[in-house]
């Protein structure tokens, strides 16, 4: 028989593992490169990022002029690089032993590469969502509204108001709204923002952080560096 005493004691302890859920993170800066920003989710207030923050569901980042980070999320290693004068807020609900990602886009260009992915990707921007798996593609959302999405390897999902339609590698998706579907041409030459340049170096970042009932973990990240 039940007594109140040990119902009471299932709830909290239900209740505590929601909470340590709740703060595992889903990502780390692997790489910051002049100002870049973190507002914690539900927050106004920032601080600088530097290469191992530690980031969790609701984070947002923005990069200044000249400045940039990358972001490895934990689950698979997926990467997304946040260029310059960019904004996003990073989402991750974690099922079993993935994460299902969402990559909130404001403004700004990113570059997202997927090769043994674990959960869904999807990007969320003013005019459309894609969703993608093993793929590398890049997003830049305009300031006046167009969003445009470069293929670079594999299928990337689009889809709005109006429908859905697959971008492939070589082409340019451009929406001009939420309400009409892209106009879609092969990719221009040019047209793909600029990476670093460099020799790729494979390097271990081991994170420190404390969840929600004070224990302290530890988190590793292998990643290359340009």
């Amino acid at each position: 028989m039940v007594t109140k005493r040990m119902l009471l004691a299932i709830v909290l302890f239900l209740f505590s593992v929601s909470l340590v859920l709740a703060s595992d993170p889903v990502a780390v800066v692997v790489k910051s490169r002049g100002k870049v920003f973190l507002y914690p989710q539900k927050s106004n207030k920032s601080r600088l990022v530097k290469k191992g923050q530690v980031l969790y569901s609701g984070d947002k980042i923005r990069t200044s002029a000249a400045s940039s980070c990358a972001i490895k999320f934990i689950d698979d290693k997926s990467l997304l690089r946040v260029k310059e004068s960019s904004s996003c807020i990073i989402e991750g609900k974690r099922v079993n032993k993935a994460i299902n990602k969402n990559i909130v886009v404001e403004v700004g260009s990113f570059f997202a590469s997927l090769f043994k992915q674990r959960g869904r990707f999807t990007v969320t921007t003013p005019t459309s969502v894609a969703s993608v798996k093993g793929t590398q593609f890049w997003i830049i959302q305009m300031g006046d509204g167009r969003t445009v999405y470069i293929g670079i390897e594999g299928l990337v999902d689009l889809a709005n108001d109006a429908g859905r339609v697959l971008l492939r590698s070589g082409q340019t998706a451009i929406y001009s709204s939420r309400t009409q579907l892209p106009e879609i041409r092969l990719t221009h030459e040019g047209e793909i923002p600029p990476m670093n340049d460099g020799q790729e170096r494979l390097k271990t970042l081991e994170i420190e952080f404390k969840d929600a009932i004070g224990q302290k973990k530890k988190l590793r990240i292998d990643y290359k560096e340009h």
